[in-house]
Order: structure tokens, then sequence, then C-alpha cells
């Protein structure tokens, strides 16, 4: 697949998936092998508790925007900065609740095979969040999505 057409997916993925919170297309987006590691926490989620994930994160920020500042692909991957803006109204992964607009980058590498997302790895700028809230993020990830121990 072109990476032209791999950024595609990537987008429309994002904007439906993190910052409208719809996952009616999931299956369009996702492999059947899909995983996902991110810097919360060092476990690998499936595509159900990365739904998850992403849903905690979106009830804590309701006016969460995800916004692209760089994107580069070649045949089988896609590298994305983005940028985390919102008000926590609600804990989540050891940050809590302050009403203060907080914003993040983040860094993901998306592995694309025959138009599906195969894996998600995304490093968080986790010292620059603990700076803007002042205290160290000791991310807890709720039980229900985590990770089987294999």
């Amino acid at each position: 697949m072109p990476s032209t057409d791999n950024k595609a997916l990537v987008l429309e993925h994002l904007d439906l998936s993190w910052n409208k919170g719809d996952f009616g297309k999931i299956k369009d987006f996702l492999s059947k092998r899909f995983f996902y590691k991110t810097t919360f926490t060092d476990e690998i989620l499936d595509t159900k508790q990365y739904i998850d994930f992403i849903n905690v994160l979106r009830e804590a920020i309701p006016d969460l925007s995800v916004e692209l500042e760089l994107i580069m692909a070649d045949k089988q991957h896609v590298m994305t900065q983005v940028s985390f803006l919102g008000a926590v109204v609600k804990a989540f992964y050891g940050i809590p609740a302050s009403n203060k607009i907080i914003t993040f980058p983040a860094v993901s590498i998306w592995e694309i095979d025959d138009g599906k997302i195969i894996s998600l790895d995304t490093l968080i700028d986790m010292s620059g969040l603990e700076r803007q809230i002042g205290t160290t993020v000791r991310p807890q990830i709720p039980l229900n999505i985590r990770s089987k121990t294999i």
C-alpha cells in the first residue's frame, strides 16, 4: 500500500477514534491481531482494551483535541507527532482532576499491513506532563482494560 494511503488511514483513525470517540468503523482500521503499547503502561493492550483506554481518556478530558504536528510514512509504517490538549475534569491514569488545561506531545509508530493497522506504539512526554500538573505521574491502568498475563 502506498505511504499516502497509510497516512490517510492513520489520519482518519485519529480523527474518528481519538478526537470524536467514534468506534463504529474500528474494524475497518485495525487488524484482528492489533496491539497497542503506550508510555502509560508497560502492558500490551488488544483492540478492546485500546478502545477502553481511549474512552477513559476522553471521559477525563471531554474536550480532548489531538492535533497533528508531523506525519511521515514509508510502505509499512507511519510516524506521527501529535499534541493532546484539553481540561482534565476527572482523574485518569495517575493524573489528578484539576479542570486545568494540559497539553502534552506524543510520538507514535503505526505499523500497517494490507490497509490495516497492526500495531501502535506511543511515547508520551511524561516529564513534560508532570511539570504541568505539578506531581509525579504513576499511571494506574484500570483492571478492566489490563492485558492478561501471558
